[in-house]
């Protein structure tokens, strides 16, 4: 890492100081880039054979997602999963056996299914 980074492709460029992060503009009267007898700058720097850190663009924005469409989808999928547990479980009786005990497990897992789907589908795709 050298003790400069350019902050566009060609120069005369503004340049970032790696040591404490600070943005110094292409003015030879800045002391921090021309520099002065007390304290050598960026131009000092440079001649001295000091190499600056090339620019690096920053990554592209993430594309826009409507928030709404998000919601729709996930209200959609909980309502297709809502719909499919009404149409495999109708009701569970209020006696307590293995198979009541069973229809209850299959409806608990379809609704948490589909409340997981409509999470899923609000947040959106997985980043790349």
């Amino acid at each position: 890492m050298a003790d400069y980074t350019l902050t566009a492709e060609t120069e005369p460029c503004a340049v970032i100081r790696t040591s404490d992060g600070a943005w110094i503009p292409p003015d030879m009267a800045n002391r921090d880039y021309n520099g002065d007898e007390m304290q050598p700058g960026y131009v000092q720097w440079k001649e001295a054979g000091g190499v600056p850190d090339p620019y690096v663009a920053p990554p592209p924005p993430q594309p826009f997602v409507d928030a709404n469409a998000r919601l729709d989808a996930g209200v959609a999928s909980a309502i297709g999963a809502a719909e499919a547990v009404r149409n495999s479980v109708h009701a569970i009786p209020t006696t307590f056996n293995a198979a009541n005990f069973q229809a209850f497990l299959i409806q608990a897992k379809a609704l948490t299914d589909a409340f997981v789907a409509m999470l899923e589908a609000h947040q959106g795709p997985p980043p790349e």
